[in-house]
């Protein structure tokens, strides 16, 4: 009787997720500066329901599952920075992302626009 192999660890893994190809492409860059081959993966154009627009779908990287907690380590480490170094001013830069995505943050931008506009509207006109 033959014995069955266990074939979930072997094959890549999706390491990182992007928008655009040449942020994929920095992303290879660093890994392969580290040794550590990888693929680039496009997803094909999807539809978007609201304008039926074509909007580019995901970009995958891609590397083999043996090294995927190596280079994911790599990728938690900022360019240039010591590895595990955490900033110690308070003064790091804060990055603010909106938890939407789609119309969705389109439309709380907007709103952020707006009501600034018009809090300097007031501001002017009242002063």
């Amino acid at each position: 009787m033959a014995r069955a192999t266990d074939r979930s660890k072997t094959g890549n893994v999706t390491i990182a997720t992007v928008r655009r190809r040449d942020e994929a492409r920095q992303i290879a860059a660093r890994l392969e500066a580290a040794g550590i081959d990888c693929a680039i993966v496009e997803e094909r154009l999807s539809v978007v329901a609201s304008g039926g627009r074509l909007q580019p779908a995901n970009v995958k990287v891609q590397v083999d599952r043996s090294v995927a907690k190596k280079a994911i380590e790599l990728l938690r480490e900022r360019p240039g920075a010591a590895p595990m170094a955490e900033p110690k001013s308070s003064a790091s830069r804060l990055k603010l992302r909106l938890p939407a995505d789609g119309w969705l943050r389109t439309g709380l931008e907007v709103a952020a626009i707006l009501a600034t506009a018009i809090s300097l509207a007031l501001l002017f006109f009242l002063y």
